[in-house]
């Protein structure tokens, strides 16, 4: 493995850990854990934001969702591959963190922190 590569990995592992580590304000905690059911985009035909559908569980807060996806989000998989918003795709599994507060309609709405890819 060359060193560029080792560098790309450490660097995607710790973000992953940066966006779904533990906190201990809470801020940080997985909002809503589902599949994607739709995807948004804008105007320049890129993905700006997906519809996650999923169960309310011990450890998220909303079962839908419309999240936002912006430049400084980071989407990875499981393993630590950092993807592009045109990777999520509709049957995706995934988990959102969301980025400061969320407007309370139904669905909520809100900018993603991070999408970790469960699939």
């Amino acid at each position: 493995m060359n060193i560029k590569k080792g560098l790309l990995i450490a660097a995607a592992v710790f973000l992953l850990f940066v966006a779904f580590g533990c906190s201990t304000n809470g801020t940080d905690s997985v909002g809503i854990r589902g599949e994607i059911t739709e995807i948004y985009l804008d105007d320049e035909e890129k993905v700006a934001a997906v519809l996650v559908e999923g169960q309310v569980e011990s450890d998220t807060m909303y079962d839908k969702a419309r999240v936002g996806i912006a430049k400084d989000t980071v989407i990875l998989k499981t393993n630590g591959e950092e993807l592009q918003p045109e990777d999520l795709k509709e049957g995706m599994k995934v988990e959102v963190v969301f980025q400061g507060a969320v407007a309370e309609s139904y669905p909520v709405q809100g900018q993603a922190k991070a999408i970790r890819v469960l699939d």
